[in-house]
């Protein structure tokens, strides 16, 4: 028992003096080792020289890409590169502390750039080794002639790696250890294999934080991937980033896409493009709203990725058991998905004639009531004239919708969504008046040209040395940007054919818009049209919606070429003639309720409360919103029923009735059914008059946060277009109450008159008493 005693005893003291040698922060952790360069990794013009620092550390690195150890190199003397590499080291402290492996890449005499540059840094054995190396037949392939099962690229393994990206300023943007692994599915069969990037906090950091994108982009990634263009690789290049490009003003999920030239352990390893990886951390980072654990998201059929399929199955079970040409269970399914977000995508699927589409699903919804089901486009590859050169004319809406295509590429099940909703005549129709609008705006000739060519000059003096690379030819190359260029200028006419062979269109009409300086139009809910004079197709048995939206400060005065009620704001057309011309004329106009109808508060994606919008009336009188209409920057808009507000009083739009009253049971004059979204970061709101006239908007860029919070205008009376009048509070917010800053700010001015009142009392009372004691003689007439 002594014995045992004096152990402890003595293994306590040890632990003592140990931790009294051993360096240590204010928690008690040991302090990191500190391990500096003293040249960042960068573009020089020849060799450069580095000195790797640590003090009271043994330094080890590596220039073959390779993870370094106490078993690699020892660090002796400065280190002359003369050719490009990646720089790894790590420091040894005589206590047994040790540093992070950090890397730096020194590119030696390449060529300039106009493109990002990734260069990653991994042991070349995890790629080349024989037996086991990812970019590697391996010792266990099946030879056959296409998918050799077996092959060691067809693993899952993930790897440590160094990873670093340059602008094409030359300025590193990010550099941290992070997981290599190969991406994708028959594309790996290629020379150039897709890599996925993974940040996690065992290799460094957990995010990759940088707006890889730009600044409309996200701005940190769990998952990035270096795609080698898919099945496109050999071809275009820039194929799927053509087509996701196309739809990017649609409410639809794609993946953003940026050019780079990929470097892998200093050897040029051609152009790759940077995608996000679509999974729950992409559908969060694009949906903030969202929790990456609270979701269903499910691919291909009905295999889940994440949450469960039950949601989807009742859907599917209810479309299987009943008819959607009955309004009510047209209803039902469009409280179940958003039907909105998947004619878009079958859109989009069908103009590209996108046969792999049945293989590449991924559909997903939030996990709790409400929750409806939204489509991602993605890996749209096989589109545009892949391997048909004459694929523009291919019908694709009768290959999506048919009820016996063979197991691939477009079996039953993959159509059977599509089929089912064209049931539906009010689908229908919204399907084609929407598809003719694109085939003449987003997918006409002169737009989809414009963005080939956009993405084809910025790779021309780039691809040379990918080609090179890769043993491709420049004369290949420029044939499959020229069939997607015949593509483009085709499509649209054959896709019109479709259209009219499928559903009783009637013959093709065009409708030629323009409106005047102060406003636009809004055709079919989805096309814009201001200053510019645009042409649109359409057909004479789908009447085509018309509406019109004046600027801040003017008001619709007369529609100029049909017979229709000049004041009219919104109504439908049906197109009769070969051609029809419209003018919307705007004249200026400042509405009387301008600066006292006002948007005073606003609560975005609140967990307990739901979105919702606080209007305050500032006049002395009841003000009518019947016709008025609230939109935002998607262009959605919410039409006001009958409802008043009464003078200097609210009233609350809310977008889920049942949480705003359970939040604040108290709440008055609410009006439910706000039939769109707020967005955290950015938004914009406009209110306008029946007429048309802006009465009131607001437009707000924030931060991210986690926690709710709502933006208050500070004084009613305050012009709400300047950023500088509005106040960013955590919390619930104030609906059908004035706003804090106006509640304190009125309390402020109470007090202080209050202290201006105390102080003019206590002033009048001491001259009384001086008064008083002058006139007793106790006081001498200087008040001495």
């Amino acid at each position: 028992m002594k014995k045992a005693a004096c152990f402890i005893l003595s293994l306590v003291l040890f632990n003592s003096l140990w931790a009294q040698q051993k360096p240590s922060g204010s928690s008690g952790e040991p302090l990191p080792v500190e391990l500096s360069f003293s040249l960042e990794g960068g573009f020089y013009p020849d060799e450069v020289v580095v000195e790797l620092s640590s003090p009271g550390a043994v330094i080890y690195y590596t220039i073959d890409g390779s993870t370094p150890s106490n078993l690699s190199l020892r660090y002796k003397r400065p280190l002359r590169l003369d050719r490009t590499s990646v720089l790894r080291a790590v420091a040894y402290h005589g206590d047994g502390r040790k540093s992070a492996v950090a890397g730096h890449t020194y590119f030696i005499g390449e060529p300039p750039t106009n493109l990002a540059v990734v260069s990653v840094g991994i042991s070349p054995e995890f790629l080349f080794h024989p037996r086991s190396g990812l970019f590697m037949l391996g010792n266990n392939v099946v030879d056959t002639l296409w998918k050799k099962p077996g092959a060691n690229f067809w693993s899952r393994s993930e790897y440590p790696c160094n990873v670093e990206l340059f602008e094409a300023d030359g300025r590193c943007a990010y550099r941290s250890q992070s997981g290599f692994r190969l991406f994708g599915g028959m594309s790996r069969l290629f020379p150039q294999k897709s890599i996925a990037i993974v940040a996690r906090n065992r290799y460094g950091e957990p995010r990759i934080k940088h707006k890889v994108f730009g600044e409309q982009g996200l701005s940190k990634f769990k998952f990035l991937v270096l795609r080698n263009s898919g099945s496109d690789f050999g071809k275009s290049h820039f194929r799927d980033a053509l087509m996701t490009g196309l739809v990017g003003g649609w409410d639809i999920d794609k993946q953003d896409h940026r050019p780079a030239h990929v470097y892998i352990n200093g050897q040029y390893w051609g152009i790759y493009n940077i995608r996000e990886k679509v999974n729950r951390y992409f559908i969060a980072g694009h949906h903030e709203e969202v929790d990456k654990d609270s979701i269903d998201l499910i691919e291909h059929r009905l295999t889940r990725k994440q949450g469960s399929t039950r949601h989807y199955r009742a859907l599917l079970n209810f479309l299987e058991t009943h008819s959607l040409a009955d309004p009510a269970n047209y209803a039902f399914v469009q409280s179940q998905m958003d039907v909105d977000n998947f004619m878009d995508y079958q859109i989009a699927q069908i103009y590209f004639d996108n046969r792999d589409a049945g293989g590449n699903i991924k559909f997903w919804r939030p996990r709790k009531p409400g929750g409806r089901w939204r489509w991602i486009l993605y890996d749209t590859d096989w589109g545009f004239g892949l391997h048909d050169l004459d694929a523009y004319r291919h019908n694709s809406l009768a290959f999506h919708t048919a009820p016996d295509g063979p197991s691939w590429p477009n079996p039953p099940w993959s159509t059977f969504l599509l089929r089912k909703l064209l049931e539906n005549k009010t689908f229908e129709q919204a399907f084609v008046n929407r598809f003719a609008g694109y085939l003449s705006t987003d997918f006409s000739e002169e737009t989809v040209l414009n963005r080939i060519d956009s993405l084809y000059q910025g790779l021309v003096p780039e691809m040379p040395r990918h080609l090179d690379r890769w043993n491709l030819s420049r004369g290949k190359w420029e044939e499959e940007v020229a069939i997607l260029r015949e593509f483009a200028q085709e499509r649209p006419s054959y896709v019109r054919m479709h259209l009219m062979s499928r559903f009783n269109t009637g013959p093709r009409r065009r409708l030629v818009v323009s409106a005047s300086v102060g406003g636009r139009l809004i055709i079919n809910d989805k096309i814009s049209v201001s200053n510019d004079t645009v042409e649109l197709v359409f057909f004479e048995n789908y009447p085509v919606s018309i509406r019109a939206a004046a600027h801040h400060g003017y008001q619709l005065s007369r529609w100029e070429g049909i017979d229709a009620n000049e004041t009219q704001r919104e109504f439908t057309l049906t197109l009769n003639k070969n051609t029809t011309r419209l003018h919307a004329r705007f004249d200026e106009f400042v509405h009387p309720l301008e600066g006292k109808l006002v948007i005073n508060e606003i609560c975005p994606k609140n967990g307990k409360a739901g979105d919702w919008i606080e209007l305050f009336n500032a006049s002395r009188n009841r003000i009518s919103l019947k016709g008025w209409t609230l939109g935002d920057l998607n262009r959605n808009e919410f039409v006001f029923p009958e409802a008043y507000i009464g003078p200097n009083d609210y009233l609350i739009l809310a977008r889920d009735s049942a949480k705003f009253v359970q939040a604040y049971p108290g709440a008055y004059n609410v009006l439910h059914g706000l039939d769109f979204g707020l967005n955290k970061r950015r938004e914009s709101l406009a209110l306008y008059s029946i007429l048309g006239a802006m009465v009131d908007s607001i437009s707000y860029e924030m931060p991210p946060a986690d926690s709710s919070f709502t933006l208050n205008l500070l004084l009613p009376y305050l012009d709400n277009a300047d950023p500088g009048n509005w106040e960013f509070r955590y919390g619930d917010g104030s609906p059908n109450a004035a706003n804090p800053y106006y509640v304190e700010s009125r309390v402020r001015n109470v007090q202080a008159q209050w202290m201006q009142m105390g102080l003019a009392a206590g002033v009048l009372l001491l001259s009384l008493i001086l008064l008083a004691l002058r006139q007793r003689g106790l006081l001498g007439a200087n008040g001495a």
